[in-house]
């Protein structure tokens, strides 16, 4: 009977390693965690609570592209924490902890389970664990959904393969980890090729093609390329669905200084420890800054860890391959490809590097170190389960091929190397977590959620955008009031705010965040003067683009209930006045109509006694501060 498919973390065992390597990972955590405390949901964090707010859990939903992203479970995971508390940041900081958490175990995990029970262990451990270029994808919370959850897939789902490499079981764990990995983020589909390049490149006997051609073999690969070719075909049945988001290609202009940035500047730092200098603050942090001095110095730092490990290791080239290969086959290109359409400093955004901190620190570890075998005490054996007892011969079967004897000064250099790279992240990371403006934005989330709590139920809510800070204008209708707000809201609210009615005393959010009268319409504002009145079938020469958040204002007098149409470019909407003695009684009416010219028009006999004053067109917005 065939195995069934599970997801399941792997054992860690027991001893010194282990409990040290806990501690790191711990002290890590910690570091982490405070970066985040500094942090709060900023741009597309808000774009995905709301749509999650607005969406059931279907296959529409799920299967929705995003700037690019194919992610089912990351917008399954948004769904699930918007429903259970919507912008709760404590809740969300705990889960991308607890998942920040997982990947470093399980790859303290991976680690030994190759490499046996030694300090370089540990010194490959740090270097993951503490890697300043993870940190700002874990502060975004959009970046965090596809960047950890990468993190943790890829690692286990080598650290799946390669059990099943040497006892024969867990065919399809590794499988299950890849599509963990596609389901949160599109990098997903590099898994397959990372697991197999590790794999025949360490584990694999003779030359490294005919390794690779062994490797394939097994039949888990042809489930692999199934895999791949089923979330190809997914990603372009539904890349439609991205709408304004869709991608529109690289700029020929911007890609070399792109990718100037992000290999020869914000990649090669981050990964041993820098940049140390964070500048081009954003609404999610800094940007990589290094000084020259720091480029300079980390290049020299990576290439001599190359030549060193080449010169000790027959096989370290292949590691340093692999990182090569990923870094620009899995980083660069798809990073160019999407995000290379304005300026280059998107090559400054750590987050599109953030899991080649994690291959560099594997690249390493195999570079470096013996692979043996590992904790569990078991040889590498073959598909079939059967252990492969020969011996390091040094030749093509050998795991720990030296060149030459690995001398004693090494040891305490490698000490040497990471306390140093430990202060250099400690430094770089505390220098971004200065460059994060959480509290700019957390008091408007929460004086928005106060005011609704205390919101009468039936008061009428027009929409307005949110400040620039939190969702940036070119989102358009996606960063008005009545989208990024409603999920804080109470059902019935939900309507109101989402389809405005016609009102008497409307009210907006504040640009600090509270609910207060409608006190002004911009830009359109037209009115006579003294007791006259707009003649009946007066025609205003406005123009709209269909915009939702817009509103027609009325000043009028009538002493009656009267019914008017207010027609906007052929699409009417319809309100029904109130009575009123004062002159000038303020009334509003949503229209999110487009076209050209405004008429306002009172029905039948109602409108005899009906004045018009004044009419606006325009955004609806508090009233403006007193001089």
């Amino acid at each position: 009977m065939a195995e069934p498919v599970q997801i399941r973390l792997p054992a860690l065992g027991k001893g010194p390693v282990t409990g040290v390597g806990l501690l790191i990972v711990l002290v890590s955590l910690a570091f982490k965690a405070s970066v985040l405390s500094k942090a709060y949901f900023v741009e597309d964090d808000f774009l995905f609570v709301a749509g999650a707010s607005e969406s059931g859990f279907t296959w529409d939903y799920l299967t929705r592209v995003h700037k690019g992203h194919l992610m089912p479970g990351a917008l399954a995971l948004v769904w699930v924490l918007t429903t259970i508390a919507p912008y709760s940041w404590a809740l969300v900081s705990a889960v991308t902890i607890a998942l920040q958490a997982a990947a470093s175990i399980v790859f303290l995990v991976l680690l030994r389970r190759l490499f046996g029970d030694r300090f370089g262990v540990l010194a490959v451990l740090a270097v993951y664990v503490f890697a300043p270029l993870t940190v700002p994808a874990m502060s975004w919370w959009s970046a965090a959904l596809n960047a950890v959850p990468l993190q943790l897939a890829l690692v286990a789902a080598l650290a799946a393969h390669i059990r099943y490499v040497r006892t024969g079981k867990g065919r399809w764990h590794g499988l299950a980890w890849a599509a963990v990995g596609m389901a949160f983020s599109t990098k997903g589909v590099f898994i397959p090729f990372v697991v197999l390049g590790f794999t025949s490149a360490y584990l694999g006997r003779g030359l490294w093609p005919r390794a690779i051609l062994a490797e394939l073999r097994r039949p888990v690969w042809w489930a692999h390329g199934l895999l791949l070719a089923g979330y190809a075909v997914l990603y372009l049945l539904r890349r439609g669905t991205a709408g304004d988001d869709a991608l529109t290609g690289p700029k020929a202009e911007v890609v070399p200084g792109l990718v100037r940035r992000l290999l020869g500047e914000t990649f090669p730092t981050g990964a041993v420890g820098g940049p140390l200098r964070w500048g081009g603050v954003t609404s999610t942090g800094g940007l990589a800054d290094p000084a020259t001095a720091t480029v300079i110095v980390s290049w020299t730092m990576i290439v001599a860890l190359a030549l060193l490990t080449c010169l000790y290791r027959r096989r370290a080239w292949r590691a340093w391959a692999i990182l090569a290969a990923y870094v620009v086959v899995a980083d660069t290109v798809p990073t160019v490809i999407a995000r290379a359409t304005q300026w280059d400093l998107i090559g400054a955004e750590t987050r599109y590097v953030a899991d080649a901190a994690l291959i560099f620190a594997l690249c390493l570890a195999f570079a470096a170190l013996p692979v043996g075998g590992g904790a569990d005490g078991r040889a590498d054996s073959g598909a079939d389960g059967r252990a492969d007892s020969r011996a390091d011969s040094g030749g093509d079967g050998g795991y720990d091929a030296r060149r030459r004897p690995v001398p004693g000064w090494l040891t305490p250099a490698v000490g040497v190397l990471t306390a140093g790279f430990l202060a250099a992240s400690l430094v770089s990371i505390n220098a971004f977590g200065d460059t994060l403006t959480g509290d700019r934005i957390r008091p408007y989330l929460q004086a928005a959620r106060e005011s609704l709590a205390t919101a009468a139920p039936d008061a009428d809510i027009y929409a307005r955008p949110v400040p620039a800070h939190i969702v940036l204008p070119w989102n358009g209708a996606r960063r008005l009031t009545s989208h990024v707000l409603t999920p804080l809201a109470a059902p019935h609210l939900r309507q109101r705010m989402r389809f405005p009615a016609p009102s008497a005393r409307p009210y907006v959010f504040d640009d600090a965040g509270k609910l207060v009268p409608v006190g002004q319409v911009t830009p359109f504002f037209d009115g006579v003067k003294g007791d006259k009145c707009y003649p009946a079938g007066t025609s205003f020469p406005v123009e709209s683009h269909g915009d939702p958040s817009m509103v027609v204002a009325l000043a009028y007098f009538s002493p009656r209930p009267v019914r008017v149409v207010v027609d906007l470019g052929g699409t009417q909407r319809a309100a029904t006045l109130p009575a009123t003695s004062e002159l000038g009684a303020l009334y509003y009416v949503p229209h999110d109509g487009p076209g050209r010219g405004l008429r306002i028009t009172a029905a039948g006999d109602q409108g005899q006694g009906f004045c018009l004053k004044a009419v606006a067109f325009g955004e609806p917005g508090p009233a403006p501060p007193a001089l």
